[in-house]
């Protein structure tokens, strides 16, 4: 009975405390959700009660109600209520009278820098959305908000989960999933390239340049500008491209703006006749980086009636070489930021060569000497060079130490005379050099040594001294090897000796034997690697013949030398089919044609002739008159060999001696050919009628 009124004491007295509300302390501390970290400064409002979070984010008060709310507020966060009706029961239970409720604010602004990825620069105008996952666009469902000059940006009430997207016009735009972030900063990658074009040597503006990143193009405008929208992420280089320009590759770096300026590598000129002021017609005009290199610009005219040229392909540094039939090979330099004059004028140049065979040169420097000496004294002005022997001994021999690979392969070259020396000679004495190669025939060497290359022989081969045999080759009269002329390799072989002849410094490249072969009392055991029916069908023949020579031509010609073939003489009357040379294809694939118009070579009561042997200044002008015909309006000229030789293969009564009268009559029937081009004298044994030459014209 004592202790009832002490508990009701106590009860009363704790009603009485919770009624008046003023000695039970509320207390807590508000943390960051995300990093739960104290968060200071928090507004907390109970009932009209107001106070703020210590620097350790707590909070405490003793006004408080059970019927109150607690409201929790703070820049950055979303605000937070939480009733305290659920609270009282802690109240009561209080001796002393302490509740704690401690808080999560949830950060609800997201801040950051956007910078331009390549500079750094930040980024002004950005538009910055974020949208709540997996909720419809609606209005509530998108925050916005736009950088400012600073590159900088504020998102407020944006949710614990979202997607951020960031657009700016010329700029990839980027989006990117975010949990739980309150800063993100962006670096925007530019999606355009633009710049100005430019001359390299002038700075004036290109227009219609072509600029390429990947599969992305565009065109400069007028003023040489340009932009290009949409460049890949993955881009490494820009290519840039412009009529009469070298084209130019450049890597891009990490850069929205891209000038340049490239280097001008087209000619357009024309070509004139030094003398007459005419137009050149016919013509190869090359690019080289060096005298004796490979064409970097090649380009090649044909009856063009104007002399216009339009020469792609420049060098920086280096030569324009100009390759007309008739003229001397002009070189203009080209020096890097100088401008090209627009008109070549070619010098006239007229061939008057003499023929020496490889034993002369290698051998008798006496006799050469001799040579030179009357080509400075007499109308001559140019040398035929043979590079393969035509010695029956080591017929085929290529005389000087070749360094093309194959050569050396097959070793059918020797040291055996300076080339190099003798064009040091000749051109000091202002010479044109010619070298001469035998291709189907006269290169035994070859023949034996690659059997498989030759022409072959259904009967088989029989040795003896002059015949190695090696299988089933065939050989014509005077044990003579034959090539087949439908292998390539043959072909291969030859020019790539005319390249390297080119690029030791001869003026021109002379193919001889350059035909089908026809001299052999066994001819029908010939056996080449295709059938051949001259009789019905000789355009196969003929065809070969000139494609083989489009070949050598350009190649010959793209390493700055002329390129000739030798044909028989009555191949300028009509198209030889047992032998497969035609005139008039032929000269669309050569500089000049040398016709070996021998008059004791022709029959014997040519052109009504009792013996056509005595009436050389007929025979030599008749088959020039018809040579024309067959090249007119092609490109190679006509230069004939001419007769310095008595045929003694003949009966006694038919001979007829050459000598002065006969070598000069021919001379004189060339020279008064319109078109001349020259001519050249052919001795086997080298032994000439220099009585027959006029005294060399006075020079300039």
């Amino acid at each position: 009975m004592i202790r009832f009124p002490s508990l009701l004491s106590a009860v009363l007295a704790l009603f009485l405390l919770v009624g008046c509300g003023s000695e039970v302390v509320l207390t807590g501390t508000v943390k960051d959700t995300y990093t739960q970290k104290p968060i200071r400064e928090v507004n907390i409002t109970i009932g009209e009660v107001s106070l703020k979070t210590d620097a350790q984010g707590k909070y405490r008060t003793p006004q408080w109600k059970a019927e109150d709310k607690l409201q929790a507020k703070a820049p950055g966060y979303a605000t937070k209520s939480i009733g305290l009706e659920k609270f009282a029961k802690e109240r009561q239970a209080s001796v002393p009278a302490t509740v704690t409720l401690n808080l999560d604010l949830r950060p609800n602004t997201l801040k950051g820098l956007v910078t331009d990825a390549y500079t750094e620069e930040p980024l002004a105008g950005v538009q910055i959305v974020a949208k709540q996952p997996n909720l419809p666009l609606t209005a509530t469902s998108i925050l916005s908000s736009t950088t400012d000059k600073e590159g900088k940006y504020t998102l407020k009430n944006v949710p614990e989960k979202f997607a951020l997207s960031l657009s700016l016009p010329d700029y990839v735009a980027s989006e990117v999933n975010l949990r739980r972030k309150t800063a993100y900063n962006a670096a925007l990658r530019p999606a355009t390239l633009s710049g100005l074009i430019t001359n390299r040597y002038n700075d004036a503006p290109i227009a219609n340049a072509t600029v390429q990143v990947l599969s992305t193009t565009t065109k400069t405008n007028k003023k040489g500008f340009y932009r290009l929208e949409n460049v890949p992420e993955d881009a490494k280089v820009v290519k840039i491209e412009a009529d009469g320009f070298a084209p130019l590759t450049q890597e891009l770096e990490k850069s929205a703006k891209l000038d340049a300026n490239l280097r001008p590598d087209t000619l357009k000129g024309t070509l004139k006749d030094m003398v007459s002021g005419k137009p050149i017609s016919f013509a190869t005009i090359i690019a080289t980086q060096k005298l004796t290199s490979t064409a970097v610009g090649f380009v090649r005219i044909d009856g063009q009636a104007t002399g216009q040229f339009t020469l792609t392909g420049l060098p920086e540094g280096g030569f324009v070489q100009v390759l007309a039939p008739g003229y001397r090979k002009a070189v203009i330099e080209v020096k890097a930021g100088s401008a090209l004059t627009n008109e070549i004028k070619l010098k006239p140049f007229v061939a008057k060569a003499l023929y020496a065979k490889t034993s002369v040169v290698a051998y008798f420097p006496k006799k050469l000497r001799e040579f030179l000496d009357q080509i400075d004294r007499t109308e001559l002005n140019a040398l035929v060079v043979d590079l393969k022997s035509d010695n029956m001994v080591d017929l085929g021999l290529i005389y000087y130490q070749s360094n093309v690979p194959l050569i050396k392969e097959l070793k059918t070259s020797k040291d055996l005379m300076d080339v190099k020396a003798l064009l040091a000679e000749t051109r000091k004495r202002d010479i044109y050099t010619i070298a001469r190669i035998h291709i189907f025939a006269h290169d035994n060497l070859l023949a034996e040594t690659k059997p498989e290359w030759a022409a072959q022989n259904l009967r088989g081969c029989k040795p003896n001294a002059n015949r190695r045999c090696n299988g089933k080759i065939f050989y014509a009269d005077w044990d003579i090897a034959w090539l087949d002329p439908w292998n390539r390799n043959v072909w291969d072989y030859n020019i790539q000796l005319g390249v390297e002849a080119a690029q030791l410094g001869f003026d021109e490249v002379q193919f001889d034997y350059i035909r089908f072969p026809n001299d052999a009392k066994d001819i029908e055991a010939l056996q080449l690697s295709k059938s051949v029916d001259y009789k019905t069908n000789p355009q196969p023949l003929y065809e070969n013949i000139a494609t083989f020579m489009a070949q050598a031509h350009d190649t010959i010609n793209k390493v700055g030398a002329f390129f000739s073939v030798d044909v028989f003489g009555y191949a300028s009357w009509t198209p030889q089919a047992n032998i497969g040379q035609n005139m008039q294809l032929m000269a669309e694939h050569a500089d000049y044609i040398c016709p070996m118009v021998y008059p004791s070579h022709y029959d014997l009561h040519e052109l009504g002739f009792t013996n056509s042997a005595a009436h050389p200044f007929e025979i030599v002008s008749e088959s020039l008159r018809r040579g024309q015909k067959m090249v007119m309006n092609k490109r190679a000229r006509q230069r004939p060999w001419l007769q310095d030789f008595t045929l003694i293969w003949m009966p006694k009564p038919l001979i007829v001696r050459y000598g002065v009268p006969e070598v000069r009559a021919q001379i004189d029937a060339t020279d008064s050919y319109k078109g001349n081009a020259g001519w050249a004298l052919w001795n086997s044994d080298n032994e000439y009628t220099f009585a027959a030459l006029k005294p060399a014209p006075a020079r300039p």
